[in-house]
């Protein structure tokens, strides 16, 4: 099994999807990030704002932000993580 980071988040308006997209992409790295369920069934990219905005109307209740290059979440995050 792969080893990854994640962490859980709470986005819970568009405005929150927004902000959040803001802030994973200034992160001025070209880290791949993923947005999952709980068991990992559902993903979509963490950078893409369509990508989250779909993720957070379809699967809001576990969410989870994903580092897929196997490195640390960021703390830029924090504000959302629940």
């Amino acid at each position: 099994m792969e080893e990854y980071s994640r962490a859980r988040v709470r986005l819970v308006t568009n405005q929150d999807a927004v902000n959040f997209v803001s802030t994973i992409n200034s992160d001025g790295t070209a880290t791949k990030y993923s947005l999952e369920d709980f068991n990992g069934h559902y993903r979509v990219n963490a950078r893409s704002l369509l990508g989250v905005l779909y993720f957070t109307t379809e699967h809001n209740e576990d969410t989870y932000l994903v580092n897929d290059d196997g490195g640390s979440i960021p703390s830029s995050i924090d504000k959302f993580r629940v």
